[in-house]
């Protein structure tokens, strides 16, 4: 990809950085963006023109443990999260914004919008993880879902020790076999879909090959968004006064949308036909966008 943009750092108030980049319409309208598992601010270079193009100052968020951002030692909290991005916005000068989150990056960006409920005049969820737990049955015979299950469980029990310990164990088994292969057949690996037009970009191959870099340089970030969004939420969609528009497929095991829609009061769901995850969450960023404005209270 292109250089183009700004990468930045902000220290919050208890001595934590958030990493970021800025990129976009330096004087259009603001919208942080919440990448999806495993992904740090690099994923925003995506929306970059986009963005430009449709009059948008877009921020994109490295979570706590992805790339500069500290980890976090505590309990994973999505509330937190967003209320980290809450002080990202305010130390950006950002009164109002709206908020985008894809896949994973989705239980953050609504986390944000509870969070900073008088700043977010609107959210987007594409792709948005839900709470796995509730809408997945367990697979007994998929042993990282057992095992995942098994980690959840302890941190809902109160072991966050134990449950960071047994997910990054899993995390680094996931992720040992990626380390030793070149760029092009970690990307082959991590994205997964040649049907996707995506998949066979070179651009956006050579972005997710500079992602999986930051991201096998420390699992921290990694093993929080497992922790984070798959144990019991600390938010409640209920809570999202912002006006919302959720988008997903409508393949195998795309029922996170659907569940957007029905927790947020008043949101309206979009479906993608015959569209897998991938093209779902990085296809459609003109759309996206330009719905975002058009909804922004």
């Amino acid at each position: 990809m292109a250089d183009y943009g700004l990468d930045a750092n902000l220290v919050l108030p208890d001595g934590r950085v958030l990493e970021y980049w800025e990129g976009g319409d330096p004087n259009g309208r603001p919208v942080i963006f919440h990448p999806g598992t495993p992904a740090s601010r690099l994923l925003g270079h995506w929306g970059h023109e986009p963005a430009a193009a449709s009059g948008v100052r877009l921020v994109s968020v490295s979570r706590p443990g992805y790339g500069g951002s500290t980890p976090v030692t505590s309990a994973p909290s999505l509330l937190a999260t967003g209320r980290d991005t809450a002080a990202l916005a305010a130390g950006l000068g950002m009164r109002e914004y709206a908020v985008l989150g894809v896949s994973g990056g989705g239980p953050f960006a609504l986390a944000t919008a509870v969070a900073d409920a008088d700043a977010v005049r609107a959210l987007a969820v594409v792709g948005g993880v839900g709470p796995w737990r509730l809408l997945d049955e367990p697979k007994a015979e998929d042993r990282e879902d057992r095992e995942y299950r098994d980690y959840l469980a302890q941190l809902d029990d109160g072991d966050v020790a134990g449950a960071w310990a047994g997910v990054r164990s899993t995390a680094e088994r996931e992720m040992s076999v990626l380390r030793p292969l070149d760029d092009d057949a970690r990307v082959d690996a991590i994205l997964d879909d040649p049907a996707s037009p995506l998949f066979h970009d070179d651009a956006y191959r050579a972005l997710w090959a500079e992602n999986m870099a930051v991201v096998l340089d420390g699992l921290d970030g990694y093993v929080f968004d497992n922790l984070a969004w798959g144990g019991t939420w600390d938010v409640d969609p209920h809570d999202v006064v912002a006006p919302t528009v959720v988008w997903d497929g409508d393949g195998e095991g795309a029922r996170g949308g659907r569940w957007y829609a029905e927790e947020i009061a008043g949101s309206e769901l979009v479906i993608f036909p015959g569209e897998g995850h991938l093209d779902v969450c990085d296809s459609h960023w003109p759309e996206v966008l330009r719905t975002l404005l058009s909804i922004w209270a």
